[in-house]
């Protein structure tokens, strides 16, 4: 799961037609099949993929490449069709690195009002695209488009190839609007934010006035650990790649003064960010449905981890995301099972385990918007976190704040799902499907001051309009640190919250197509 800091766009305003899926018993085949799951077959999974030889699997590092091997392999033991050659599917991503010639100079119709190298004044962001820019410069307030909020900093001015100056944070009058809550309040304030909405105006650059800077060496680090390295998509950032960068509020304030005056000022903008593109890989399997045309139902789960950090210590991840892993694995083998004996649902089902999604769900993202196979995605079922019993022993430390105190005797036969917010038809499945399994569901994460329902791989595809769900034993004091290992794991409880996804994603698959309920 993504640590707190990640941040994401709001979901559009989406809907999807299409009956709710219809409750029926699951064929004697796919119940024998689904219960042949077992604690020793999920064991075996996480202790392989949490353990020291595999070093926390981190993107970049060995122990993700013999991860993604892992479970290739382990897909094609259980006779799960491999959805694209070999298993794999191959993404590339970058991690942004800070060239020596990064400038910015601000002209108008005297003396250039700003010429500037990296430093305290001036410094390019690592969203930044690898392409220097040059246009006219303007002002775009914070640098906030939202219409539906009544605040459009971009209404009043044509962006299409300029260079735009905002500033930092949002306006005290947006983050008190009665519509904006919670995680709401925080995104809308956020450089991705920010960025997201000067591409959509057509800017060429982004310039974002802020109180400090900080040292650049803290986002261009010159050898961060497997776990401090950042990672994006590189595709995106090719495809349209926004020169970022941050300037200070002292170095701005001539420059504001001559836009306030009305003087027509030029930028040139190199950020001189290095983008080398590196590939790591989804692993996706494919078990066809009964029926053509009838679209996809995806089941994933993210096989990434932290790694190593700079002290040399291994975050092992067993809950986070092994367990995860292990209860698709096992989904995968079981359906393949029930397909042996002569039963599928009508639909296909794509059981996915993405890369990257502990540096921004980057596997998930990619495929959400270029799925294998290609066909419409009716539904997604995530698993992150599901071997625990969740443990918020002070609701005052900030990896907690805004959650109740929960001890492990409270939640052992707990499990969240986030999602039903958005697809009620979903969560109504989970509902009839856990009639057998008998685990209490609680519905209560989805609008959370924690943001639990952004922060994994389900949702890029909410982003997108479609279903999606989220299940998940929910957070502990272990959560992203080397404490996180096999030993914790509650097999039993595992075992039970792999049946239960097994009959929803049977159900799914088989039933009518879930509704998305816009927020």
């Amino acid at each position: 799961m993504l640590p707190r800091l990640i941040t994401v766009a709001l979901v559009g305003l989406l809907t999807f037609g299409g009956a709710p899926p219809a409750a029926r018993p699951l064929p004697a085949a796919v119940e024998g099949a689904i219960q042949q799951v077992t604690a020793a077959e999920l064991r075996q999974h996480v202790a392989r993929l949490a353990s020291d030889e595999l070093a926390g699997r981190g993107l970049g590092h060995a122990g993700n490449r013999e991860a993604e091997q892992y479970i290739a392999d382990a897909l094609r033991s259980a006779n799960v069709p491999p959805a694209t050659p070999g298993y794999l599917q191959p993404v590339e991503v970058y991690q942004p690195a800070l060239g020596p010639a990064g400038r910015l100079t601000v002209t108008g119709t005297g003396d250039p009002l700003a010429d500037l190298k990296v430093g305290p004044d001036f410094q390019p962001l690592p969203v930044s695209g690898d392409r220097a820019v040059t246009g006219p410069l303007l002002f775009a307030g914070h640098g906030i488009s939202a219409p539906a909020l009544r605040h459009d900093d971009y209404a009043k001015i044509d962006a299409r190839g300029a260079i735009v100056l905002v500033l930092d944070d949002a306006p005290d009058a947006l983050r008190r609007m009665p519509a904006l809550s919670g995680e709401a309040a925080i995104e809308i304030a956020t450089l991705n934010r920010k960025v997201a909405d000067a591409r959509k105006h057509g800017a060429a650059g982004l310039i974002v006035v802020r109180s400090y800077l900080g040292d650049v060496r803290s986002a261009f680090p010159d050898q961060p650990s497997v776990r401090s390295a950042s990672y994006k998509l590189f595709a995106p950032m090719q495809a349209a790649p926004l020169a970022v960068a941050a300037l200070s509020e002292q170095a701005a304030g001539r420059i504001r003064d001559a836009l306030e005056k009305g003087q027509r000022l030029q930028v040139s903008l190199n950020p001189d960010v290095i983008a080398r593109p590196y590939v790591m890989s989804n692993v996706l399997g494919v078990m066809e449905g009964r029926q053509d045309g009838q679209g996809i139902v995806v089941v994933g789960a993210h096989l990434d981890h932290d790694g190593i950090d700079e002290s040399g210590r291994i975050y092992n991840g067993a809950d986070d995301n092994a367990s995860g892993t292990a209860a698709v694995l096992a989904m995968a083998a079981a359906f393949a099972r029930a397909a042996a004996q002569g039963s599928r649902p009508a639909r296909a089902v794509v059981f996915a385990l993405w890369n990257g999604e502990e540096k921004g769900s980057l596997g998930a993202e990619h495929f959400a918007g270029a799925p294998i196979p290609a066909r419409r995605i009716i539904a997604n079922i995530n698993l992150d976190m599901v071997g625990r019993r969740e443990e918020i022993p002070d609701p005052d430390d900030p990896r907690y704040r805004g959650f109740p105190k929960t001890t492990t005797s409270q939640s052992g036969n707990v499990v969240h799902l986030l999602g039903y917010s958005y697809s009620p038809d979903l969560a109504r499945v989970v509902e009839q499907a856990n009639e057998t399994i008998r685990l209490t569901i609680k519905e209560d994460y989805d609008r959370d001051s924690q943001g639990l329902l952004q922060r994994s791989d389900n949702w890029p595809f909410l982003q997108r309009g479609v279903p999606a769900i989220f299940l998940t034993t929910g957070l502990h004091p272990d959560y992203h640190t080397p404490d996180d290992d096999t030993d914790r794991i509650d097999f039993a409880k595992l075992e039970r919250i792999t049946e239960l996804a097994s009959r929803v994603a049977w159900m799914t698959a088989d039933g009518g197509a879930p509704r998305f309920k816009a927020k």
